[in-house]
């Protein structure tokens, strides 16, 4: 139960309420997490779009995503979303708990594209020591066929999962 008052679907009204039958009708149910953005209609249709956008996507860079968003929240500490995304990763695309654990202490483990590694590889350094990012490891992932837009989006995507965290952790969101 999180520390804030927020909307169930039948409380829920307006472009809340339309977010969240969309919602629902993807998922089969609303998760509590999602519904903490209700307090902020604006942020929860961005926060909803950036979902779509990455449910768009191949099989490949959606698991690529859900990595990321579980290992950033395993170095945040994130219950909340270190489960949803470990279940994500374990019921969608079959990983399995152990690989999980490795992958929290070994990224090379992730089994993706070189593309999609190089790209992980990014968004973690991007939010544990963002210093480090310099223009010559840019220009190597442009080198193998990275474009701009694709670079700093998994760096957005690493980011705004540190917003998820801090506001799930903050709120009590479980």
């Amino acid at each position: 139960m999180s520390l804030l008052k927020i909307a169930t679907p039948s409380e829920a009204q307006g472009e809340v309420k339309e977010i969240f039958q969309e919602i629902e009708a993807v998922f089969g149910m609303l998760p509590e997490g999602i519904s903490l953005w209700s307090l902020n209609p604006r942020a929860l249709k961005f926060q909803w779009e950036s979902i779509k956008e990455v449910f768009a996507k191949d099989e490949d860079t959606q698991k690529m995503h859900a990595i990321i968003r579980y290992l950033v929240s395993e170095r945040n500490r994130c219950e909340y979303c270190v489960s949803l995304n470990g279940g994500m990763l374990i019921n969608m695309f079959g990983m399995q708990q152990e690989e999980l654990n490795t992958l929290a202490k070994d990224l090379n483990s992730a089994n993706l594209t070189p593309k999609n590694q190089a790209l992980l590889e990014l968004a973690m350094l991007s939010i544990k020591d963002p210093k480090e990012v310099s223009k010559e490891r840019l220009e190597k992932l442009q080198d193998i066929g990275i474009s701009e837009e694709e670079i700093f989006n998994i760096v957005l995507s690493a980011s705004q999962m540190l917003v998820v965290n801090t506001l799930f952790d903050t709120f009590d969101v479980a």
